[in-house]
């Protein structure tokens, strides 16, 4: 397995300056020497506007063999003096450690794990936490396309994994009133609706939770609706009739919730791989929302043709190493915010994948 800092210098030379500043690319690197070798794809995620220059990085780990598992799991062993003193490095690393224990079910209820690493444009490695999202959806990505329903309470799943690694400090994540906010969430989902990811933002102030689903765009307001959701109907309606069209995504919408004790009353729309008819490449739904999204002054048209040069895949190597196909991928988060209002996020997706050509 290729390090974070390998797979950093191999794609490095595409990264768009104008999205991902000298600053934020200095603290990356020096992030990444910080990481385990057990990540396998990264995510940097930027804003659209011109006036925003905020970077956030994820990594993430997901499920393979159990040799390859034990593997990763013995990387984790000493936990460094950094992470023992640390609550948020303590519950990322302990969690990532138990999920990847071969003698453990955690894989098989959990397919993947990230961790997200916000504003390294302006927080040097030294005063990175992180934060731990969850994959709470068995058949994600595999079957992203069809209804897929694990045995049992995912939710709790999710929960239970972190909670049992979970410091003292972030003990009132785990409330009464949070646990019920989520299992409504996974509750009223309608027919063919998912919730693939529950996030525990253990490096904001205050710490949420954040889910991440997918419901037919039908569905929509009739399930916020169902969960109370306090937010700004008008906006949401703006972005899902202007963006949500047959040109930029399928008839399903992916939806973020945020949830403190009950469900904020904000929300945003992402448009993800599984909508796109050419997953993990080039495809013309992207460049027909980056058009979209410039022509409401949402994104700079600067980093729109970055973002559009992005997608692709190419070979690389370093030196007196084999070489490796880097895959390069985009998502479009919309966040929608009754007094913010309507905001734009790239998320420039990448790994290393195994190919003969």
């Amino acid at each position: 397995m290729w390090s974070s800092c390998e797979v950093l210098q191999l794609v490095s030379a595409r990264i768009p300056g104008v999205c991902v500043s000298s600053v934020a690319r200095d603290n990356l690197v020096a992030l990444a020497l910080r990481l385990p070798r057990v990540f396998s794809s990264y995510y940097l995620e930027c804003r659209l506007s011109a006036a925003r220059e905020q970077v956030d990085f994820l990594a993430c780990t997901a499920a393979s063999g159990d040799d390859e598992a034990a593997a990763r799991a013995r990387a984790l062993d000493p936990m460094p003096g950094a992470v023992v003193h640390e609550p948020a490095w303590r519950l990322a690393w302990e969690a990532v450690r138990r999920w990847l224990d071969p003698a453990s079910a955690w894989s098989a209820r959990v397919p993947s794990l990230w961790l997200e690493f916000d504003q390294l444009n302006s927080r040097p490695a030294a005063r990175q936490l992180p934060s731990l999202c969850v994959c709470a959806d068995p058949g994600y990505p595999r079957n992203a396309r069809s209804e897929h329903r694990a045995r049992g309470a995912p939710y709790e799943h999710c929960l239970d994994l972190v909670a049992s690694a979970t410091p003292r400090n972030f003990g009132a994540l785990f409330s009464v009133s949070n646990r019920r906010a989520v299992s409504t969430c996974f509750e009223r989902l309608p027919p063919g609706g998912r919730i693939i990811y529950v996030s525990f933002m253990v490096a904001r102030e205050p710490a949420i939770i954040k889910i991440y689903g997918m419901v037919p765009r039908a569905h929509l307001v009739t399930y916020l609706n169902d969960l109370r959701w306090s937010g700004p109907f008008d906006l949401l309606q703006y972005v899902v009739h202007t963006f949500c069209t047959p040109e930029t995504a399928d008839d399903t919408v992916y939806f973020d919730l945020a949830v403190e004790h009950e469900i904020l009353p904000h929300t945003a729309i992402t448009f993800s791989q599984p909508q796109l008819e050419r997953p993990g490449g080039a495809d013309p739904r992207r460049a027909a929302l980056l058009t979209l999204l410039e022509a409401e002054g949402i994104c700079a048209p600067d980093k729109g043709d970055a973002l559009r040069s992005w997608p692709g895949s190419d070979r690389e190597s370093l030196a007196h190493s084999s070489q490796v196909r880097i895959q390069r991928w985009l998502d479009v988060k919309l966040t929608v915010h009754a007094e913010e209002g309507v905001g734009g996020k790239g998320y420039l997706g990448f790994a290393p994948v195994l190919s003969m050509f």
